[in-house]
C-alpha cells in the first residue's frame, strides 16, 4: 500500500511539473523562451503551440478578487477575437487541481487553463501579483504587460490593435 501512495504521488508531482526552455522575465520587445504546462486534462501545453498567434499570458489565482472579477470579461473578449487567432492561457499560480477545476466549471472558460504548480512559471517570468497578463506577438515577442485586472477599455486600447501586428 505504501509503495503504491508513493508511487502515485510521484506521478503525480512530475505529471504537473513545470518544463522551461531559457524561460525569461517578460520584458517588452523580448522572446519569452518556450514552456510546458499541463492543462486540467492533464495534456501538456507547449508555448511553442502558438508560434505565429497573438497569444495572452493571463496569470491568476482562485483566491484573488480581481482575477474573479475579469474572467467573464477575458471570456467574452476572448471569444469574440478567437477570430483573430488569439490564443488566451489562462496560468493558475498554484491552486489545487480541483480548485481550479470548480473555478473554471462556475465561469465557463472557453480557453485553456493550465497549472503551474508552485507558480514556478509565473516566478520565471517575473509575474509578483495577480492578475497580471502579458501579450505574445505573432513575431513570438512581448507587446506589453499588463499589471492587475483589464477592463473594456484597457483591453480595446492595449490588446487589440496588437492583435495584427
Amino acid at each position: 500500500m505504501g509503495i503504491l501512495l508513493l508511487a502515485s504521488i510521484v506521478y503525480l508531482t512530475l505529471s504537473n511539473k513545470f518544463s522551461s526552455q531559457n524561460v525569461t522575465p517578460a520584458r517588452i520587445g523580448s522572446s519569452l523562451g518556450n514552456f510546458t504546462l499541463n492543462d486540467l486534462n492533464g495534456k501538456a501545453v507547449h508555448l511553442s503551440d502558438y508560434k505565429g498567434k497573438p497569444v495572452l499570458i493571463n496569470g491568476w489565482a482562485t483566491w484573488c478578487p480581481p482575477c474573479r472579477a475579469e474572467m467573464p470579461l477575458l471570456s467574452q473578449y476572448f471569444l469574440v477575437h478567437r477570430q483573430q487567432g488569439l490564443v488566451l492561457l489562462a496560468v493558475n499560480a498554484g491552486d489545487t487541481k480541483s480548485e481550479v477545476d470548480t473555478f473554471t466549471k462556475q465561469f465557463d472558460l472557453p480557453f485553456t487553463v493550465l497549472l503551474d504548480p508552485g507558480a514556478q512559471l509565473l516566478e520565471n517570468l517575473g509575474v509578483t501579483g495577480f492578475p497580471t497578463s502579458i501579450l505574445i506577438g505573432k513575431d513570438g515577442k512581448v507587446k506589453t504587460i499588463h499589471f492587475g485586472m483589464f477592463t473594456q477599455d484597457t483591453l480595446d486600447t492595449e490588446i487589440t490593435p496588437l492583435l495584427s501586428q
